[in-house]
């Protein structure tokens, strides 16, 4: 599953793990996620989201969970929607 994060593309079948956390930044509270994938048998943190693009992520992928992360304006895009040719 591909989903558009901000300006990026990120596809969610490449992670094995997202790690959402509340971090301080400038003194402001928010959300942040850092997203794991393997490179060759190793685990490897590649990508860290924060704010709405973290909310975002979390929103795709728990979209009727309310106890973490709320405002998204995540979208989502479905590989089998795609039109080759």
């Amino acid at each position: 599953m591909w989903i558009k994060l901000g300006q990026e593309y990120l596809n969610l079948d490449q992670i094995i793990r997202i790690r959402f956390s509340k971090a301080f930044r400038a003194g402001q509270e928010e959300w942040a996620a850092e997203l794991e994938t393997l490179i060759n048998g190793e685990v490897h943190t590649f990508t860290r989201y924060r704010g709405a693009e973290a909310i975002a992520l979390y929103a795709a992928l728990a979209p009727g969970d309310t106890g973490g992360p709320t405002t998204s304006s995540a979208t989502v895009l479905d590989p089998r929607a795609t039109h080759h040719g």
